[in-house]
């Protein structure tokens, strides 16, 4: 009796913290959404246009860059470790971490190409530009709450 109660209150935790996560994650779009939109001063026209394409390419790169990562993580840390892997493995983990950058990065390429038809060259650049300085803005404050813990 006592395991099916500590069972449900580990799954009850276990899926309010995937809840929060999830939360957050939406926060922080919502912030990069009115970051970008403010930094390109977009016409409601072109944020029309603008923002499927870039919620398409946003949601590859997610499932890319975050959950293929996180698998490769995954089996190098139930392996042991780095130093646990022989070298094949290590081969084998490389390439695909090398494949899912080569992946992301045709993929932001793609990107570019379909918002050319969007937004003007200079618009675009200063898309590249409110990206970088956004995640930079997020991994500042990110580092702030860490330090305050």
């Amino acid at each position: 009796m006592n395991k099916k109660i500590i069972i449900c209150l580990l799954l009850l935790f276990s899926g309010l913290t995937l809840l929060a996560q999830e939360r957050g994650r939406e926060r922080i779009r919502a912030f990069k959404t009115a970051y970008i939109t403010q930094e390109l001063d977009l016409s409601s026209e072109e944020a029309e246009k603008f923002w499927p394409v870039y919620n398409e390419y946003e949601k590859k790169l997610f499932e890319l860059k975050v959950l293929e990562v996180k698998k490769s993580m995954k089996l190098i840390k139930d392996s042991g470790g780095p130093d646990a892997i022989n070298d094949e493995e290590a081969k084998r983990v490389l390439n695909k971490m090398l494949s899912v950058e080569k992946e992301a990065s045709i993929t932001r390429e793609k990107m570019y190409v379909k918002l050319s038809k969007v937004l003007s060259p200079q618009k675009l650049l200063k898309l590249y530009h409110a990206e970088n300085n956004f995640n930079r803005k997020l991994l500042n404050e990110y580092r702030k709450g860490k330090s305050r813990k």
